[in-house]
């Protein structure tokens, strides 16, 4: 995936009754230039949470068999994957996690998306999507013996990207609390008896790391009568092109490589959930219009809008795809808004926020 900076939005509603919204195509769009001049929105402090998120992107292509990253998680975690073969022949490529202790491991999935696809940015949508459907309903795999491994696998041909966002818990088999294994991402030819010793490969230019939280929460507030306006998501950590949010990036180590310290740039496999606020001081009903514009990049989003699954066509910097039309009542509403930067996809995003008088 292309590490420029990006931003993942995502949402957490207040209880509340609201007017129906609309959805619009997904190769709808508009020239960005249409949305500007624009205001910008209060920044929202976002609070980190969730388990350990394992992210696996180096190296991104790869040409030998061996593991990408490997690291220890313990309860409940998440993994990050996305490599494009460039091998010459067919691979598969995995998670494997693998009981390491002396006692058996009961292992669940909280949700899980692995796609193939020849475009990176198609299975890093797909993939999101997958997740995004699955991921509250939690289900028990298997029961994992001592130095028993559990694989999650896709096949590539030559020139595929397989990208990956799974979740899992483990807990020890006898009391039920919370308990550690070994997580490594892998290609290979044959099927290793033991991914935890398997050679890791020499990373490249991307990111391969271990970083506390998986989830973002915050609160997105916007008034119509301030006309178009934006906030932009996954934009640079550090530097003159940075405009985070406050809370957005925590510092990660990578465990393989001198326990470096390394940053996860747009946060991939990070979900932002996000309760969108729309106070109304025009006390008038308005249609607003809610906007993804991928600044400096291009891909194919996902937007999770009152649990609705969006799907954008390709979209590049030069456009905006207007995702979802909301009937606003003249006291506002709350709306949940929840989002994640997909693998291949690159940014930052900026979402923008226009009304008319409805």
């Amino acid at each position: 995936m292309t590490k420029k900076f990006l931003t993942i939005v995502s949402a957490v509603m207040l209880t509340c009754l609201f007017i129906p919204s609309q959805s619009l195509a997904a190769d709808q769009k508009i020239p960005i230039g249409n949305l500007k001049p624009a205001t910008h929105l209060e920044k929202p402090v976002l609070e980190q949470t969730g388990g350990k998120l394992i992210l696996s992107d180096s190296p991104e292509t790869y040409q030998q068999e061996g593991a990408f990253y490997r690291d220890t998680a313990k309860g409940e975690f998440r993994v990050f994957w996305h490599h494009q073969n460039r091998s010459g022949e067919t691979r598969k490529v995995a998670v494997a996690v693998t009981n390491t202790l002396d006692q058996g491991v009961k292992l669940y999935s909280e949700g899980q998306g692995a796609s193939v696809s020849i475009y990176p940015d198609v299975a890093g949508q797909k993939a999101l999507v997958s997740f995004l459907e699955d991921r509250f309903e939690k289900h028990y795999l298997t029961t994992l013996a001592p130095g028993e491994s559990y694989f999650l696998i896709r096949t590539a041909d030559d020139l595929d990207t397989v990208s990956g966002i799974a979740q899992f818990a483990a807990y020890t088999k006898h009391g039920h609390q919370p308990t550690s294994v070994t997580v490594t991402t892998l290609n290979y030819t044959d099927r290793p008896s033991h991914p935890e010793k398997m050679r890791i490969l020499e990373g490249d230019s991307h990111t391969r790391g271990s970083f506390p939280h998986f989830n973002r929460t915050g609160v997105i507030t916007y008034d119509p009568a301030m006309g178009n306006a934006y906030i932009r998501i996954s934009s640079a950590e550090s530097g003159k092109w940075s405009d985070k949010l406050p809370g957005e990036y925590e510092m990660g180590v990578d465990v393989v490589d001198g326990n470096k310290p390394v940053v996860n740039n747009g946060n991939y496999g990070v979900l932002y959930n996000f309760t969108v606020q729309i106070e109304n001081s025009l006390h008038s009903p308005r249609e607003v219009t809610v906007y993804e514009n991928p600044s400096g990049g291009f891909g194919h989003y996902v937007m999770e809008w009152q649990g609705h699954i969006k799907k954008s066509g390709f979209l590049s910097y030069k456009y905006a795809w207007p995702f979802q039309e909301l009937n606003v009542g003249a006291d506002g509403n709350d709306y949940r808004f929840v989002t994640s930067l997909p693998g291949g996809a690159s940014g930052p995003s900026v979402i923008y926020f226009t009304n008319t008088a409805h």
